[in-house]
């Protein structure tokens, strides 16, 4: 199959009928639950089937998950469903465990971890003005206050993960913040580019999406306009009520 001798695998029952393979990997694991335990399956990379990544929000035993979890895994490691609705079509596969930023040197994610006296299954935007998803890499981060950000957290959408672009056009009209016009579960949504109309390219959004509220306080300083302050990224934002320091309420600001 491969002149340099890489490991392969099949993507399907049968290579020799439908002829689908991939190289092997070990970036993560991909997996099939039956009815009886589990089957698990070396990650894979390349060949002629594409990897199938995390679909979010997804449903599964009628809970609504933004991010993957540890849920009912034995070994506490996250996974994700690969569709919109794990009860309905039971696809899934392990999250890369991958973790960036933070302080944790990379460390993966532990599940479940305590937050502020609460326990947490699944990466969590909780407390990060900036809606980035995030986890503890010990089981207690009150404790040990170690953490990274979480690789797979995607919204959903068709814009692999971009972030919002506003003002944007969507219906001939200007939008400078995120709405729910023209979903049918009335879920916030944004266009990745300034004009959805054209281009069709949105994803849903992690924060509430409301307006600015002036002035605000914000680290005991009130502030009139939006700032770029502590924001990565060096985009604007602003405070949704008028008081971030107590509510922690936020939302980007018009370009």
């Amino acid at each position: 199959m491969d002149d340099r001798k890489r490991p392969w695998c099949a993507t399907t029952r049968n290579y020799d009928a439908d002829h689908k393979w991939r190289y092997c990997g070990i970036a993560g694991t991909w997996g099939q639950e039956r009815h009886k335990g589990w089957v698990h399956f070396a990650a894979a990379v390349g060949g002629s089937s594409e990897s199938t990544p995390c679909v979010f929000p997804f449903i599964y035993k009628g809970t609504t998950y933004h991010s993957c979890t540890a849920v009912n895994d034995q070994m506490g490691r996250p996974w994700c469903a690969t569709t919109s609705n794990y009860d309905k079509d039971r696809l899934w596969r392990f999250c890369l465990s991958e973790a960036y930023g933070g302080n944790s040197n990379g460390q993966r994610c532990t599940f479940p971890f305590v937050y502020k006296k609460q326990l947490f299954h699944t990466c969590t935007n909780a407390g990060d003005k900036m809606g980035h998803f995030w986890c503890a890499t010990s089981q207690n981060y009150d404790r040990n206050k170690l953490w990274s950000y979480c690789p797979d957290t995607i919204l959903g959408g068709n814009a692999a993960g971009k972030s919002c672009a506003f003002p944007f056009i969507y219906n001939k009209q200007m939008h400078y913040t995120c709405i729910s016009d023209g979903d049918s579960s009335e879920k916030l949504w944004c266009s990745t580019t300034r004009n959805y109309d054209v281009d069709k390219k949105w994803t849903y959004c992690s924060t509430p999406g409301k307006p600015c509220v002036f002035p605000f306080i914000y680290k005991k300083f009130k502030f009139h306009t939006c700032t770029n302050l502590a924001e990565g990224s060096g985009k604007f934002w602003c405070s949704s009520t008028d008081n971030y320091d107590q509510d922690h309420q936020w939302s980007y600001c018009p370009a």
